[in-house]
């Protein structure tokens, strides 16, 4: 695609619910241009609308088909649930536009092959939603994995808290009838593509294998409908050629965070997305019970270089929530403009889905055992 002039990106948003919120503010902190938005019911398209000032929206079974033909949007955002995702970006992508879609880009690895395999027939970008990818943080991770400072990378923990006392966790635990009941590995499934698109860049070439899964119910049983059925804690094990890594979302611990650690050869790092902060551990060389107060005071000196760090992001407004989305959406744009590749191709999305899907089965195969077990 040959560069084209200074004129801001034109973009539709399909899917004005929660999520949507986030994309159309921060798709004008990239500079791009919200030329409609899509929902199947008016209310949700018109409010969001409203707003945002977004000067058409459309409603209804046919306004997808409308939208793209009449606001001839370059880029596509899917906010839509996961289901919905295959049909609407492929409609995106038939019609000529470029799609983001936000995370869990498909409900399994199939539909991200089928995903994949459409973007390379029209010959557009389809760009995944995997937006902490480039929050400020992990992006300083990054730079310090790929400059070797950790070493060669051995393991890394990635741990979830969700809380189902939050507002999205109280609407889905007050709806049997929810989206989320209906995803194969149920709420975790919606969240994991988070932690899981952390880890398994780390983790070398390839999917890695998914060693063991485990799913546990440890909440107490209300409904006797579907919200009692999801996993409140999933563990993964995922084995790469040379490293492994362990990813934990539970809606128990707390502080509910995320947060992930890399053991290195050489070093390891401690990464809060939460604090948005970063801690080198390099341990200590002195002798005895001095080795325990310098590796005391190399933590602490760590920690009061991020509080001053973050001191001066809180007094430059440099502290945007969804920092990630704004830098992975600037970066969309700017591979729609030139003809460069996706910041965050298919390919990872397919990864991430292989390593649900299989977590997912093996929980099944487990609930089905002490089914049978109790019978």
């Amino acid at each position: 695609m040959a560069e084209r002039d200074g004129a801001a990106v034109r973009v539709a948003v399909i899917g004005c619910g929660q999520i949507a919120d986030a994309h159309l503010a921060q798709v004008r902190r990239a500079g791009a241009e919200v030329v409609a938005v899509c929902d199947a019911t008016r209310h949700m398209a018109e409010q969001a609308a409203a707003r945002w000032r977004v000067p058409a929206f459309y409603e209804g079974p046919d306004a997808v088909d409308a939208m793209l033909a009449e606001a001839r949007p370059e880029v596509v955002h899917v906010t839509t649930p996961p289901a919905s995702h295959l049909a609407l970006a492929t409609r995106a992508l038939a019609a000529g536009a470029h799609v983001y879609v936000e995370k869990p880009v498909t409900v399994d690895a199939v539909e991200a092959v089928a995903l994949e395999q459409a973007a390379a027939r029209h010959g557009r970008l389809a760009c995944a939603g995997h937006n902490l990818l480039f929050d400020p943080v992990i992006q300083r991770l990054r730079a310090l994995v790929e400059a070797g400072a950790l070493g060669e990378v051995v393991h890394a923990d990635a741990v979830m808290g969700y809380d189902l006392a939050g507002p999205f966790g109280a609407l889905l635990t007050a709806e049997p009838g929810h989206w989320i009941h209906r995803l194969p590995a149920g709420l975790a499934h919606n969240n994991l593509s988070h932690p899981l698109s952390l880890v398994l860049p780390l983790l070398g070439p390839g999917t890695p294998a998914v060693a063991h899964a485990l799913g546990r119910r440890l909440r107490a049983e209300r409904f006797g409908d579907a919200r009692d059925a999801f996993h409140d804690e999933l563990r993964i094990l995922l084995e790469g050629p040379r490293a492994t890594a362990s990813v934990l979302f539970s809606c128990r611990i707390r502080p509910a965070q995320l947060a992930l650690t890399v053991y290195g050869t050489r070093r390891a790092v401690h990464v809060s997305l939460d604090a948005r902060t970063l801690r080198v551990v390099e341990g200590s060389h002195l002798p005895g019970p001095f080795q325990k107060v310098d590796w005391a005071r190399r933590d602490a000196s760590a920690a009061g270089a991020e509080l001053l760090r973050r001191s001066a992001d809180l007094a430059l407004a440099r502290l945007h929530y969804f920092e990630g989305m704004h830098r992975l959406f600037a970066a969309f744009y700017r591979a729609v403009r030139t003809g460069g590749p996706a910041p965050v191709p298919l390919a990872d999305a397919r990864a991430v889905a292989q390593v649900i899907d299989a977590a997912a089965a093996a929980c099944r195969r487990a609930d089905a055992a002490a089914q049978e077990a109790c019978a």
